[in-house]
């Protein structure tokens, strides 16, 4: 009739010299070599050092060397752990034997200054049973990762937090507080202006009065008084310093705490000092921006709009170049317009809007002083509201700059907007050296220019030069002296903001941001971004390298 026979094994020949029972063991070794075989319960295995060797058996084991000479360590069915009792270890499996270590689907590292360097192969071989590893241990622990593949796949909270790294099909568990080499990053968490507010990664400023809407513009302001922080600009255009609706500016010098600053104790001199518009309905601060070291005295300046101020005609506008300066008194632009601190930029005509828009624009003539461009949306150069920039070089006196005469070539140049209703200027910033000649570019949006439909926008990069000549963007248009970045369609107006980028992509040239408000991406008006690659465009670069190592 026949018959199976399954035959136990057991310590035939007496090496083990411990051996567990059906129920949960604590088997300990000594410092000579050790066999502990903890059978079927949820066994302790300690070699205690030493060429050991340890078998779990069935069960949850957890399996302690105190030492990394172990011989063979399997930890047999179940959820097995190896914990690395000793410290400052370092066990490296991809330098270790396949069959030395088997059977693991924990390593503890147990905050003994350990580490444990790892990839996904030597993970996967860890177990027959499991694709996951969990590492556990404190902040004197390390885990390398030494291939390549690795991803940050979440979090998970289980008698602790833990980081979820996978490799294809290996799935690594990490502790959290365990220090980490060769990690893939995780996701940047959001940050919440509540916890600005509160002091915790930054500082709230919080304007003054009702309704004088402070932060409507803001910029960096460089370093303004000269010590060592950089120091910010924020616009409250309808601040009532000397009538309604005059306008405020206010500069708040750089610090390191995070409590929140008062402009009411930046109007009081601390902290800063305020710029006052100088009439009611002047708007000024509508937009401020930082003017780089203008008259090369070492500190930088700054610059702010008041499009509706009337220095040449209703709503000309007027835009202000305030000298950088260390003390917390306040500015009024009545001064600067006087020559006194600063100089005014004044507008051409009557309802141009100069200062609608503001921008330092480096360097562009290359004569060693900062430069500033000036936005006046509604001139009419090209027809009505075909709008205007201009580009006003650094100088060191305070007397008056007119922007007719920027116009006609004295100090500067201008750049006149394609056609009728462009509203080119609408933004203005610089564009750092985008095409690598060794001149600072400027960036021009005009957001109801018809490039690809109606209002769909455009955006005109225009490279930096000597002369006060002045730049038709219709020429740009054609690829003479810059390029046009044309929006996809109908109504996104791309160019409503425009902005120099640094080197997003490390490639040497500067790249450029341009802001499309009603592009619909994600649905109507959720807007969109494009950030354009700086290039050798104009063939200046004599050498271009690659993404690889060049010579």
């Amino acid at each position: 009739s026949g018959a199976s026979f399954v035959v136990f094994g057991g310590d035939f020949s007496g090496a083990a010299t411990q051996v567990g029972t059906v129920g949960d063991d604590t088997l300990t070794g000594t410092a000579a070599v050790d066999v502990l075989i903890g059978g079927t319960g949820n066994d302790t295995l300690d070699g205690g050092g030493g060429a050991d060797v340890l078998r779990g058996g069935a069960g949850d084991d957890v399996l302690s060397v105190g030492d990394l000479a172990f011989a063979r360590i399997d930890g047999g069915a179940g959820t097995d752990m190896l914990r690395i009792s000793g410290s400052g270890l370092a066990l490296d499996l991809t330098v270790l034997d396949n069959t030395s270590l088997s059977g693991i689907e924990v390593v503890d590292l147990a905050a003994g200054g350990n580490a444990l360097t790892l990839s996904a192969l030597e993970l996967l071989r860890l177990s027959d049973t499991s694709n996951t590893l969990r590492v556990l241990g404190g902040g004197s622990d390390t885990l390398t990762l030494a291939d390549a593949g690795w991803v940050h796949a979440g979090t998970l909270t289980d008698n602790g937090t833990f980081t979820i790294y996978t490799n294809g099909n290996a799935r690594l568990e990490l502790q959290d507080g365990v220090a980490g080499s060769g990690l893939p990053a995780g996701p940047v968490p959001a940050v919440e202006l509540s916890a600005i507010e509160a002091g915790t990664g930054g500082f709230v400023i919080n304007g003054v009065s009702a309704n004088d809407q402070s932060g409507y513009s803001v910029s960096s302001a460089g370093d303004v008084n000269g010590d060592g922080f950089d120091d910010l600009i924020v616009g409250a255009r309808f601040d009532d310093p000397n009538g309604s609706n005059s306008g405020a500016s206010f500069v708040v010098f750089g610090k390191t705490d995070g409590t929140a600053v008062e402009l009411s104790d930046v109007e009081a001199g601390t902290g800063g000092f305020v710029i006052n518009g100088v009439s009611a309905n002047d708007n000024s601060g509508q937009s401020v921006s930082s003017a780089g070291d203008v008259n090369g005295d070492g500190f930088d300046d700054l610059i702010v709009g008041a499009l509706y101020d009337d220095p040449n005609g209703n709503n000309s506008g007027a835009s202000f170049v305030v000298f950088g300066k260390t003390d917390g008194t306040a500015v009024e632009l009545s001064a600067i317009e006087a020559g006194s601190g600063g100089f005014v930029i004044n507008g051409v005509s009557a309802l141009d809007r100069s200062g609608f828009s503001v921008s330092s624009a480096g360097d562009v003539n290359g004569d060693g002083f900062d430069d500033l461009i000036v936005g006046a949306k509604l001139d009419d150069p090209n027809g009505s509201n075909s709008g205007a920039s201009f580009v006003v070089f650094g100088k060191t006196d305070g007397t008056a700059v007119q922007l007719s005469a920027i116009e006609a070539g004295s100090g500067g140049f201008v750049i006149n907007g394609v056609s009728a209703s462009d509203n080119s200027g609408y933004s203005v910033s610089s564009a750092g050296d985008v095409n690598g000649d060794g001149f600072d570019d400027l960036i021009v949006g005009a957001p109801f220019d018809d490039p690809n439909g109606g209002g769909s926008g455009a955006s005109f990069v225009v490279f930096g030069k000597t002369d006060g000549t002045a730049v038709e963007l219709s020429a740009i248009e054609a690829g003479t002296g810059g390029f046009v970045i044309n929006g996809v369609s109908a109504y996104d107006r791309s160019g409503a903001s425009v902005s120099s980028a640094g080197d997003v992509n490390g490639d040497g040239f500067d790249d450029l941001i341009i802001g499309a408000r009603g592009d619909a991406p994600n649905g109507g008006y959720s807007g969109a971004s494009f950030v354009v690659f700086g290039g050798d465009f104009s063939g200046a670069a004599t050498q271009v390298g690659t993404v690889g190592d060049d010579t």
